[in-house]
C-alpha cells in the first residue's frame, strides 16, 4: 500500500491502530510519552506494539519543556525521532542526537509573521513542523500555503472534505492525523481515519 503524501498518525495507543496505519503505508507513527495524557503508552505496552509493526518511523510525542525529563523518558523507549511542542527547547535538543519534529498550535500566534519567525528559527533544527489548530486563528489558509513553499509543514487539521484544498497544487510536506483509544480490546472505529487514508491511496 502507498499514499500520495507523507503521513504521520499520532496518539497511537493500541496495536489495532498501529497495524492498520502501517498496513495503509503511513510513514510516521506517534506514541504519547507524557504520563498525564489519556493516550499515554507505558514502556511495556509500547514495546509490545512496536514488535508487531514494520515500516513506519516511530515518533515519541512529548509536551514537556524540561530537558532532564525528556532525557529520562526517552531512555525508556526505542524511538526513531522525537516530537516536541516548545520551540525554545530546540537549542538543547542536540544532546539527544535524535531527529526532532516540532508541533505548533497556530492559534497561539497573533499573526502569520509571528509564526514565520518561529519557523525560521527552527528550520535547521527539525525534520519538519506539524501545524495544529486548537481554536479559531487569525492566520489564513493562503498564508500557510505560502509558508509551505519555504518550510516543511505538515497540516494537522485536515479531514476528507478539505483534503484536496491542501494537497492539490500546494507545497505542503504532508498531513498529520490522530489515532484513538480502543473502546474494547481489538475493536476500533476507523471511519474518520480511514476516510482520509483511503483518499490518499495511490492506485
Amino acid at each position: 500500500m502507498a499514499l500520495n503524501t507523507i503521513v504521520k498518525v499520532g496518539g497511537i495507543s493500541n496495536l489495532s491502530d498501529a497495524r492498520y496505519c502501517a498496513g495503509m503505508g503511513v510513514q510516521y507513527l506517534g506514541f504519547t510519552l507524557d504520563s498525564s495524557k489519556p493516550e499515554y503508552v507505558k514502556p511495556s505496552t509500547f514495546r509490545t506494539i512496536k514488535e508487531w509493526v514494520v515500516g513506519p518511523r516511530i515518533v515519541g510525542e512529548l509536551s514537556t519543556p524540561d530537558l532532564e525529563s525528556i532525557l529520562q523518558i526517552v531512555e525508556s523507549y526505542d524511538i526513531d525521532c522525537l516530537e516536541i511542542t516548545h520551540p525554545e527547547t530546540l537549542e538543547v535538543m542536540e544532546a539527544l542526537d535524535m531527529p526532532v519534529i516540532l508541533k505548533l498550535d497556530i492559534s497561539a500566534f497573533s499573526n502569520a509573521g509571528a509564526l514565520r519567525e518561529t519557523l525560521v528559527k527552527s528550520r535547521d533544527k527539525v525534520i519538519f513542523v506539524i501545524l495544529e489548530k486548537s481554536s479559531n486563528s487569525t492566520i489564513r489558509e493562503t498564508e500557510l500555503i505560502e509558508m509551505a513553499r519555504d518550510f516543511k509543514l505538515m497540516v494537522g487539521f485536515i479531514n476528507k472534505n478539505n483534503l484536496s484544498v491542501w494537497l492539490e497544487g500546494t507545497d505542503i510536506y504532508g498531513i498529520a492525523l490522530k489515532g484513538g483509544i480502543e473502546t474494547t480490546a481489538g475493536f476500533k472505529d476507523y471511519d474518520a481515519l480511514a476516510d482520509v487514508l483511503e483518499a490518499l491511496e495511490v492506485d
